[in-house]
């Protein structure tokens, strides 16, 4: 009982509306990439929807200054290029689907 009465709040009063709010776009996100993979197929669909580590390094980089240093950042910019130029090969390689 002592370790339950240590954790602290959840502040669920508080907190209910966002939580809930990231669950429905969590979930449209999810829906999102099903649909891309079912039909775009799996390499370009599942390759793009992993794209978005993409969108969360440069948040990193320029919102919340996580990663520091030039050497770094172009390093990550040199990663970022290479993952884009590696998708765009991929959907070069997708043939539609025949109904």
């Amino acid at each position: 009982m002592m370790a339950y009465n240590a954790l602290p709040s959840m502040h669920l009063r508080e907190l209910w509306w966002a939580g809930g709010l990231c669950g429905i776009f969590w979930s449209i996100g999810n829906l999102g990439s099903i649909v891309a993979v079912d039909i775009l197929g799996e390499g370009v669909g599942y390759s793009s929807c992993q794209a978005a580590l993409l969108v969360s390094g440069l948040w990193g980089i320029f919102w919340f200054g996580e990663i520091r240093g030039w050497i770094t950042i172009l390093s990550w910019i040199a990663s970022a290029c290479l993952t884009i130029a590696g998708l765009l090969m991929l959907s070069y390689e997708h043939v539609d689907k025949v109904v």
